[in-house]
């Protein structure tokens, strides 16, 4: 066995939040340069923790070996803080030439220029070999800035081992509504006196958001890029999430690390003091994993009895390349491999979404662990569905989503009602809006 240099890789020590206007300063300097023997360096960054750190220097240890004269250097962070980090980066001139970008903060980096077309470079990377819908699904103005990692969905992951203590059963999800969503886990919560809560969701999290406002049969931004959603819904929303909260079926406010800067073994159903929690189901194994492989990952309420089919298939996240990168085409190549290559699944697997290379995906099918096939079939049966689309969030959308947090956490402390909450999410979110634009 060949034995692969380690690279050296380090967290991103960066300072403090920078809004993301400040990508438009990104002209001023380049990506990676050239070590010092010619050959290319590349440098990548994306949020992880020491052990999904690990798994990413493997996959770039298969990179290196395949493309003999490139070396990529692996910048990190926790997810928490990731994004206010690549503005610093942006706005410092000093981007990495590829990045992990959440779709929300797509429509503010492209319209600043700050973002790589990678359909420029049709000899490093196939485009035609990925699936085509979801491609385009992430264009904008017929150039490509962004290659999904993979797609997921999001769902409830539940600790059946819970429920097995307590002789309670798992839900019929296909037909569920939130009212009984909020007696269930309740039960769970009465069962063992407190000890364990029925669940846990952010309220402020866009896509559980965005999934009750598909719900009712709206969207928070329509295909044209404008806030779409009423503030009576956004007010419901409100309203069922602190119903919730008070009525114990989620943990005390205070108690719960709403910043998302945990493991899974670190989180509310990790712990123990949840039994159900809402995840993007592609890290639906990682959960198993930690719950002894007694999880099950189920819809979230409402997908089926609301004016729509609510949960969207989408992007877990996406690859992007810096417009400033000195190495635009090696750059294109990494996030090829990263797509179409199945050597790069080797030790990922599904982590980061179903691939959207469907060669890539039907070979890593045959390889699935249990829970990972649990993933794929989840999505495969939405997939499968008749489901309206999920429009590319507008510039402003990060913003906007960043509004919704400051909001909900004033709800949350009683410092706002839902009624104004609501309002004041209108206001905001539309100037952020305005303000992008």
């Amino acid at each position: 066995m060949t034995t692969l240099r380690k690279i050296s890789r380090h967290p991103l020590r960066v300072g403090a939040a920078v809004t993301a206007a400040a990508i438009a300063l990104t002209g001023c300097s380049s990506g990676g340069g050239a070590g010092g023997d010619g050959d290319v360096n590349l440098t990548l960054t994306a949020w992880a923790n020491a052990e999904e750190a690990e798994m990413y220097e493997a996959v770039l240890d298969v990179f290196e070996e395949e493309n003999p004269g490139i070396t990529v250097d692996f910048e990190y962070s926790d997810s928490g803080s990731y994004q206010d980090k690549l503005n610093t980066k942006f706005a410092a001139g000093s981007p990495a030439d590829v990045m992990f970008l959440v779709g929300r903060w797509l429509g503010e980096y492209t319209s600043r220029g700050a973002l790589l077309d990678l359909g420029d470079y049709p000899d490093d990377i196939d485009l035609d070999a990925m699936n085509q819908p979801l491609i385009k699904s992430q264009m904008t103005d017929d150039s490509v800035y962004a290659i999904p990692t993979g797609s997921t969905a999001i769902g409830l992951v539940v600790d059946t081992a819970v429920l097995d203590e307590y002789g309670i059963a798992l839900p019929d999800d296909t037909t569920w509504t939130w009212d009984e969503f909020g007696d269930w886990a309740r039960s769970i919560t009465e069962a063992s006196d407190g000890a364990t809560k029925g669940s846990f969701f952010d309220p402020s999290w866009l896509p559980t958001f965005s999934n009750y406002v598909r719900e009712q049969g709206e969207d928070v931004f329509d295909a044209d890029g404008k806030l779409s959603v009423s503030e009576s819904t956004v007010e419901d929303w409100f309203d069922l999430s602190m119903d919730l909260f008070d009525s114990e079926a989620f943990p005390p406010v205070e108690s719960i690390d709403q910043t998302g800067a945990f493991s899974p073994e670190e989180s509310p159903i990790g712990t123990g003091e949840v039994a159900s929690a809402v995840i993007p189901a592609n890290v639906f194994p990682t959960y198993d994993g930690v719950l002894e492989g007694k999880a099950a990952l189920l819809r979230l309420p409402g997908d089926s009895s609301g004016e729509r089919l609510s949960i969207a298939v989408t992007p877990t996240l996406v690859w992007s390349a810096a417009a400033t990168s000195k190495h635009p085409a090696e750059a294109a190549k990494l996030i090829d491999f990263l797509t179409n290559n199945p050597d790069s699944f080797t030790d990922r697997g599904t982590f980061l979404g179903v691939p959207i290379n469907s060669d890539v995906a039907e070979g890593l099918s045959a390889d699935l662990e249990p829970a990972e096939a649990t993933f794929v079939d989840y999505v495969a049966k939405l997939q499968g569905e008749d489901r309206d689309p999920y429009y590319l969030e507008p510039a402003g959308a990060g913003e906007a989503a960043q509004a919704l947090t400051s909001i909900v956490t004033e709800v949350e402390f009683g410092r706002m009602t839902p009624a104004e909450g609501a309002a004041k999410f209108m206001t905001d979110a539309q100037a952020a809006l305005e303000q992008a634009g």
